[in-house]
């Protein structure tokens, strides 16, 4: 998808939403396809570290698609929880940045709280502000849905809720649970299904919610556990771990 393909009015793409025939949900098996092939274009670009290879970069035309197709359920499993999502026309003033600098700041928090949870639902860790910007309902933000999303990250940032990992870029790692949390689940994991030894590769494999965690993130996680004495490195360089009784 080239950079220079102009965006439609986001009123126009959902009228052409409403048109298409509905189609079934991607089931697991095919939206590990979709990261599969987005990791694989991610890091054929010389450009983009590894902590920036995923979701960040622009999609092949099916991949966006398989994505959009996923936001619209995430998005409405989520409608129940936020009801501005569910009754835009009742709550049109949550998609437009307020002017004043307190109405700003409640805004922003309450769309990044949105932001975290959609996220978790999305199994994403990494968003980018050219990734958001196309997907239901950030699309939806005016009158500049560029600035608009980079104001919700801001936000999201200064709540300790992610870190810019290229600020520039508009690049963040959303924390939707605590490192401290995901080594303490992987390790209970690793002891009820009996894979106590494992490869990066291979966890990421097993558990989906890991998948789009950068691997030196995921390393970060696993050297918790290392450092107290739940686990060690059989191999680090080939990255082989082994939880301990």
């Amino acid at each position: 998808m080239s950079k220079e393909k102009p965006r439609q009015d986001p009123s126009e793409k959902m009228q052409e939403k409403e048109k298409r025939p509905e189609k079934e949900p991607l089931s697991e098996e095919e939206w590990r396809r979709v990261l599969d092939k987005t990791r694989q274009l991610s890091a054929s670009s010389e450009e983009t570290s590894e902590e920036e290879s995923v979701l960040v970069m622009p999609l092949t035309e099916e991949a966006e698609k398989s994505l959009e197709e996923l936001d619209q359920r995430v998005v409405e499993r989520l409608s129940s929880r936020y009801v501005w999502i569910a009754k835009r026309g009742r709550y049109g003033f949550m998609f437009v940045v307020p002017k004043g600098k307190e109405e700003v700041q409640q805004w922003s928090e309450e769309w990044a709280g949105f932001a975290v949870d959609w996220c978790r639902e999305m199994l994403l860790h990494i968003v980018s502000t050219r990734t958001l910007v196309m997907l239901d309902p950030f699309c939806e933000l005016r009158p500049d849905r560029h600035k608009a999303v980079r104001v919700i990250l801001d936000s999201l940032v200064k709540e300790d809720l992610g870190r810019w990992i290229d600020e520039a870029e508009g690049i963040v790692r959303i924390t939707w649970k605590a490192d401290d949390e995901w080594a303490a689940e992987i390790r209970t994991w690793a002891l009820e299904t009996g894979r106590t030894t494992f490869t990066l590769f291979k966890l990421k494999e097993y558990r989906k919610d890991l998948a789009t965690l950068p691997k030196v993130e995921l390393r970060a996680i696993l050297d918790r556990l290392v450092n107290r004495k739940q686990a060690r490195w059989l191999d680090r360089e080939q990255e082989v771990l082994e939880v301990l009784v």
